[in-house]
């Protein structure tokens, strides 16, 4: 009788044992040495980086904040969001239309313009707001309005807004 109950507890233990290896197993970077977790500490440098073991992870401070396709319309527009404390802002556009691209960058809640860009065709241009704005925009709601002098505007546009200028990078 002694028999069973030392079995099953080491039968339980083998299968908790199990449970913790195969997960760490499961999902370990197939180019990284899976290390034991009991091995590995984590210490903080500073507020936004981490050290584990060898590795130096960062959170993430970026958001994207719109990503958008024209390929139908004379005059789109792009709206969007940035929230407090993400007011530094990276705009990606590619031109794939035979015209000159214009896009005017609008903070709505405000009517202030930020700036105003061409793109020429079968061209692209990445906007960083630090090159003008080295503070950052201002929270709220903005809108980009994409032209091409009258015609159908082609291309794409994309947005990231982040908490640093180094975050959008």
């Amino acid at each position: 009788m002694k028999k069973k109950h030392f079995i099953a507890p080491a039968l339980a233990l083998g299968l908790i044992g199990g449970a913790i290896a195969v997960p760490s197993a499961i999902f370990a970077d197939s180019d990284a040495a899976v290390t034991d977790s009991a091995t590995s500490s984590a210490v903080t440098q500073d507020a936004g980086t981490t050290t584990t073991g060898d590795h130096v992870v960062t959170p993430q401070r970026a958001r994207d904040v719109f990503d958008d396709t024209f390929e139908r319309e004379k005059n789109p527009v792009s709206r969007f969001v940035l929230d407090p404390g993400y007011g530094h802002l990276k705009i990606l556009v590619k031109n794939t239309g035979d015209s000159t691209m214009t896009f005017s960058l609008v903070h709505t809640d405000s009517n202030k313009q930020y700036i105003v860009k061409t793109v020429g065709a079968h061209s692209s241009l990445t906007w960083d707001s630090t090159q003008s704005f080295s503070q950052g925009l201002r929270s709220g709601n903005y809108e980009i309005q994409w032209r091409a002098g009258g015609d159908i505007v082609h291309g794409s546009a994309s947005g990231v807004s982040g908490q640093y200028p180094s975050d959008i990078d």
